[in-house]
């Protein structure tokens, strides 16, 4: 499978390139630089910086709407070769949805494509076409293959862009199918309707990853599949106890007896309510990077800071949302405790839980200190379902756009003792792109020899 990912600030910055004005084309053209991220039989393409077309390398040809000279393909060929990155050809048809390419497009784009793939056949290389709010592509990716795999490009921004491929057919063929049960009962989604007349659908197709299915984790699988989600990776290797009922839903004491992993618990109540549902199980998330990079979003559930942080790196590696959701319980005195916690989004390309100063060295140098020590930790059930709650409406917006909000960095916290979420303060001055994460690291490392 692969999939070409793109940023909406990038793709609006495009974009806006594309559609200035030039004294005799009738068009405009550029380059995307992109990193790939390769596990398996899956590849990401990610698009990491744009470049434009200066406006004396042009070619006046009245035959076509726009024609570009070889200075402008050696510089991107240059590009290829110092700075080790693929390069796109790219133009704007204009509009919103999935373009098609015209025929001047078919005819003349593919031989670029492939003369820009064969500078280094280790990238990924060849042209693409721009909507307002995503593409369509046609690139070779890593290997030596010179023929490019045609797939739409997904916009990850708010909203995002979730967009069908060819191995989701599987999606496709589930709604049939529950058109054919509306036929007979009332749509059980009639009441979330305000999220757009194509929610329905959006939410079908998202792909979300959670990771850690005990107080919290328990909840997004369940609140997600009422929802409308049916697609998800769950990790967790954990087996349910009797410690964990308190707080971890639709466990039961049969399963505690029959010590049952959380994950199938998860599973059975996401196939309680969809029973064509596709659920992948997984014991540690870091053995299904492959399984989590196809997800559109994944949600952290876990306990500690050491491993929010390598959850966030690998989101912001392969250019996926990532929400954090986490709880505490502190002791303010003698017999005085607060609830405390938090929801965090943390959007490939916008302020980190670094930024947000919610992940310090000084905290994971502390946690690091404190390891193997801190034993249990206090957790109830009705502060994980509020966090949660928030964290589903994060997710529902962030896919349908419902509330027009335009928010792609979020940071709440919550308090226990009087029941109130609110905005963090620092995330108000919290302006420009992420410096621990720069857009031109994602994907696979590289190497370069000193």
């Amino acid at each position: 499978m692969q999939k070409v990912k793109l940023l909406k600030t990038l793709l609006d910055e495009a974009v806006a390139d594309l559609h200035r004005p030039h004294s005799f084309a009738a068009e405009r053209v550029g380059f995307f630089s992109t990193n790939c991220s390769s596990t398996g039989k899956t590849t990401l393409v990610h698009c990491v910086a744009y470049h434009s077309v200066p406006d004396e390398q042009y070619l006046q040809d009245h035959s076509v709407g726009v024609r570009i000279g070889s200075a402008a393909i050696t510089d991107a060929m240059a590009r290829i070769a110092v700075h080790k990155v693929g390069q796109v050809h790219v133009h704007s048809h204009g509009g919103v949805g999935v373009p098609s390419p015209s025929g001047v497009d078919s005819a003349e784009l593919p031989s670029l494509g492939r003369s820009l793939h064969n500078v280094d056949h280790g990238k990924a290389s060849g042209w693409a076409i721009l909507s307002g709010n995503g593409g369509w592509s046609s690139i070779a990716p890593p290997g030596n293959s010179e023929i490019g795999v045609e797939s739409a490009i997904s916009v990850v921004g708010y909203p995002l862009t979730i967009v069908q491929h060819g191995a989701d057919r599987r999606t496709r063929w589930s709604w049939r199918r529950l058109f054919k049960k509306r036929t007979t009962l009332v749509d059980r989604f009639d009441r979330q309707g305000f999220l757009g007349p194509d929610s329905d659908t959006i939410l079908a197709c998202l792909r979300v990853g959670i990771v850690g299915l005990g107080g919290g984790g328990s909840h997004m699988a369940q609140q997600l599949a009422h929802l409308g989600i049916t697609r998800f990776v769950l990790c967790d290797h954990d087996r349910i106890s009797e410690t964990n009922l308190n707080r971890t839903v639709s466990a039961t004491e049969a399963d505690v007896k029959r010590k049952t992993k959380k994950t199938a618990i998860a599973e059975r109540t996401i196939r309680s309510l969809h029973d064509d549902a596709d659920v992948v199980k997984v014991e540690m998330w870091e053995t299904g990077a492959e399984l989590l990079m196809r997800c559109d979003i994944i949600v952290g559930c876990v306990d500690t800071f050491g491993g929010r942080r390598d959850l966030e790196a690998f989101c912001r590696r392969h250019l996926i949302p990532y929400v954090d959701v986490g709880m505490d319980v502190q002791q303010l005195g003698d017999q005085k405790y607060e609830i405390i916690g938090q929801v965090i989004l943390s959007m490939p390309g916008k302020a980190c839980m670094h930024c947000m100063n919610f992940l310090t060295d000084e905290v994971l140098a502390e946690e690091a200190r404190r390891y193997g020590a801190a034993g249990g930790r206090p957790q109830v059930v009705w502060s994980n379902g509020v966090l949660c709650s928030a964290a589903v409406g994060i997710i529902a917006d962030l896919a349908t756009g419902w509330s027009r909000s335009g928010r792609d960095s979020i940071y709440l916290n919550f308090r226990g003792s009087n029941l109130s979420i609110s905005d963090d303060p620092r995330l108000q001055y919290l302006l420009g792109p992420c410096p621990h994460y720069p857009l031109i690291e994602a994907g696979d490392p590289t190497w370069t020899p000193l």
